[in-house]
């Protein structure tokens, strides 16, 4: 980083206490964990409902700090910047440090298909580069008012591109985070069930996820799903001209044509292209389309598009294929769970030849309705050519007593694992998935073959 301790002090309105003559250093890097720092870096004290990161500041100097930035006044940290919060400080930082970068960055959030999407577009962008180095792409799930302040200050002047992933679980911090990152290119790529405990209803999510606009650029272009239901209410958001829309409809500028031998042939407003996707499902077939209008914006060669794509692999845990146990093969889907991804995990397992069984896991965050919610996928599943449903979790005894057919619930992995080995043969398609709290990763690792 090129700045110095009191260029900082002045963009959170901080009060400085400590060795004067460090204010004209420059900070290398800006870190709220003490125990990853370096020589001339700066600590930042970040408060959460069970942490407290002030705590954590002096072991952050004696790790060699410069400086720490803290809301506690304490008397033995000699070099401290006291402010309000925290938080708030790293995100004035982060707003600033972007705001000296002209470099494209795209912004990407949605209820499913958020990091798979981000993934894509970094694909396509690292090869019209010809290098990863020169792009910057925000790590796992760095998507919330910590993670994305700290994915904009790794913002470089070797680089030209950056593709952020956004995500929410209240309103106004899509909006917050926006207008943070000030994105040239803003991309949703659908509405589902997902944290709908915190918005009531669909609408609300939409409306929520609509708030990646608010910090869109004059000339910035909006990247939306033709075929959400929440379409026009997402057009109407946008309050620009600049619209690419992507979908299965053809009403859409980016739309599916046909497939033929698993390949799939798109129509584009720069005319045709034709890839061989390696990710499964229909619904990454939709976020392939998604990062597809994005480069279209960011003005990404057809060819550098196909060439991008065709490199892309499956992320971990997102239909991740793996060898299971005597030769059958397991789909590690275990990445999150809601009921719009549940169903489209559902669909890819239905399409196998051979036995298929389906190892569910509650889904979280659904609020009131989550035993209907969950009911609805047992519907959903008797519509589909799988053979065993298996299932753990006090919500997926919903799900199990609406199957009909081949259904068992345990209460404990142990007993679930043992059952699934003795149905696991060769052309045998095992597919796990839950949500994040469930671990059904456990699962997954349980029935992989290691050798």
């Amino acid at each position: 980083m090129q700045i110095t301790l009191n260029q900082i002090k002045k963009i959170i309105g901080g009060e400085y206490q400590g060795d004067v003559t460090l204010l004209k250093k420059k900070i290398k890097r800006i870190s709220i964990n003490s125990n990853d720092i370096h020589k001339g870096d700066l600590f930042i004290g970040i408060k959460g409902e069970k942490f407290d990161g002030d705590l954590f500041a002096l072991n952050a100097i004696q790790n060699g700090a410069i400086a720490a930035i803290v809301a506690s006044k304490q008397e033995v940290l000699k070099n401290k910047i006291i402010v309000k919060n925290g938080r708030e400080a790293l995100a004035k930082i982060a707003q600033y440090w972007k705001a000296q970068s002209k470099i494209p960055l795209v912004a990407i959030t949605g209820s499913n298909g958020k990091t798979t999407t981000k993934e894509i577009v970094a694909s396509i962008l690292a090869t019209h580069l010809r290098s990863k180095k020169r792009l910057l792409m925000s790590q796992g799930n760095y998507n919330n008012n910590i993670g994305l302040p700290l994915s904009l200050l790794n913002i470089e002047k070797t680089q030209k591109f950056a593709v952020v992933e956004m995500g929410m679980n209240h309103k106004g911090e899509i909006s917050y985070l926006s207008k943070l990152a000030r994105p040239d290119v803003a991309v949703i790529t659908n509405i589902a069930e997902a944290h709908i405990e915190f918005f009531g209803s669909k609408k609300g999510i939409a409306k929520a996820k609509s708030e990646i606009f608010e910090g869109l650029k004059k000339n910035g272009i909006a990247i939306i799903n033709r075929d959400d239901e929440f379409y026009s209410l997402m057009k109407n958001a946008a309050r620009t001209k600049n619209i690419i829309s992507f979908g299965l409809n053809k009403k859409a500028d980016v739309y599916f044509l046909k497939s033929l031998r698993k390949i799939f042939h798109i129509h584009t407003p720069k005319g045709q292209i034709s890839i061989r996707l390696k990710l499964q499902g229909e619904h990454n077939l939709k976020n392939a389309l998604a990062a597809i209008a994005s480069c279209i914006a960011l003005k990404i060669p057809l060819k550098t598009i196909k060439k991008g794509l065709e490199r892309i692999k499956p992320v971990q845990g997102r239909l991740e294929s793996k060898k299971g146990l005597f030769g059958s093969m397991l789909i590690d889907d275990t990445y999150n769970a809601n009921p719009e991804s549940m169903r489209a995990a559902i669909d890819v397992l239905s399409h196998y030849e051979g036995k298929k069984i389906l190892i569910i896991g509650d889904m979280g965050e659904l609020g009131k309705k989550a035993a209907k919610y969950h009911t609805s996928i047992g519907s959903y599943i008797n519509k589909k050519k799988v053979d065993y449903v298996i299932g753990i979790g006090q919500l997926t005894k919903h799900t199990i007593d609406r199957r009909k057919g081949n259904a068992k619930w345990f209460e404990n992995k142990k007993a679930l694992i043992q059952y699934v080995k003795s149905k696991m043969k060769k052309n045998t398609h095992v597919l796990v998935k839950g949500s994040r709290f469930m671990k059904m990763e456990e699962v997954v690792e349980a029935l992989t073959e290691n050798f």
